[in-house]
């Protein structure tokens, strides 16, 4: 192993909070995720479908608008008060966070590097409806549509966020928790008895690509795909090994990686590909999963990064590109389910094992 020293490996702050307050919420995040560890925009769904992943990619849209429904969000031809309320509270969301960061950089607080995150548009196709009620993904024009829109948004997003917060780095880790539904035609009609056609790995990429490519050209210094399950050989040569649509690593779940999935992710690392690792298994944000406080210890949680990543033969240094994170796209709203002090155990856990990691491999 490599006795190579690595300045940190960093820690992100959890993406989704409970509660109303985001004030709060954004306080006591900023308080324990300063640099060089990565805050976040979380989201608090509490305050209603507006807040939501959902309501937040519908409120990023440009030119295009959504509605609230008894089946959930659809495209209308006119904005109305629930895409108002959707877009209102985003900017505010992002101009609270700028007064957080603010008030602590006034007191000699260092403004750290920023993590986004953003519903990708594959499976945002999958899971707004057109004015009829049929999924986006139903229609490909409509899909085409989407992308574009949401492109030309999630850049205006992230130049305000650029403007307004002014963190020293920006990343964006963009969310397709069913993508690989999309692909193999496992979504289904609005009826429930049909599912809809697959949609074409061509097209995917393509649509991925106009959002990948909108954000850099907006400023974001990162960006990430996070599939929600472990990285095939057909989403690793799409989205890094071609010049087009490249993104700058993956998502990883680590609890549910097997060693075919950890030799391709050690095959992405020596290729350059930074990874977002979510080291926590789904039941262990409940208060009663593990022990008396219901959270594995420092040392659980390292290992679970460690051996894998030392069976493959990987040096110790080569850890600098993985970002620790509580959860990834499929079980990240687990945190927005369980009482605020908890969520902030679980992160406060997470970055102590950054940090922890971080010790290790300087003394290797």
């Amino acid at each position: 192993m490599s006795g190579s020293t690595v300045n940190l490996i960093r820690s992100a702050a959890p993406a989704v909070m409970s509660g109303p307050a985001v004030d709060q919420a954004y306080q006591l995040l900023e308080s324990e995720f300063s640099a060089p560890h990565m805050g976040a925009l979380a989201e608090l769904p509490d305050r209603g479908h507006h807040a939501s992943l959902l309501g937040r990619a519908s409120a990023q849209l440009s030119e295009l608008y959504t509605e609230l429904t008894s089946y959930g969000w659809r495209l209308v031809p006119r904005p109305g008060a629930d895409h108002q309320r959707a877009a209102q509270l985003l900017r505010s969301d992002v101009d609270t966070l700028a007064d957080v960061r603010g008030a602590r950089a006034d007191q000699g607080d260092d403004v750290g590097p920023l993590r986004l995150e953003m519903l990708g548009p594959v499976s945002f196709a999958a899971g707004l409806a057109l004015p009829g009620g049929e999924k986006v993904l139903a229609d490909h024009g409509a899909r085409r549509d989407l992308a574009e829109s949401l492109a030309a948004g999630a850049a205006e997003h992230v130049a305000h966020v650029r403007r307004a917060v002014a963190p020293s780095s920006l990343s964006v880790v963009i969310l397709e928790p069913d993508y690989a539904r999309v692909r193999t035609a496992q979504v289904p009609t609005v009826s429930g008895y049909q599912s809809l056609r697959a949609v074409s790995r061509d097209e995917t990429r393509s649509l991925l690509g106009a959002v990948v490519d909108a954000l850099r050209t907006a400023g974001a210094d990162e960006v990430l795909l996070d599939f929600g399950t472990a990285v095939t050989a057909e989403q690793a040569e799409d989205f890094f090994s071609r010049n087009q649509a490249r993104v700058d690593g993956f998502g990883i779940a680590v609890p549910l990686l097997g060693t075919p999935d950890w030799e391709r992710v050690a095959e992405l690392a020596e290729g350059g590909a930074l990874f977002s690792a979510g080291l926590l298994r789904a039941g262990e944000a409940a208060p009663t999963a593990a022990g008396p406080t219901g959270l594995p210890q420092v040392t659980d949680l390292s290992a679970r990064l460690l051996q894998p990543w030392q069976r493959l033969g990987m040096p110790l240094n080569a850890l600098g590109a993985v970002t620790v994170t509580p959860f990834g796209a499929q079980d990240r709203s687990l945190l927005g389910q369980v009482g605020q002090a908890q969520a902030m155990r679980l992160a406060t856990r997470i970055r102590d094992t950054a940090e922890a990691l971080t010790e290790h491999i300087n003394e290797g």
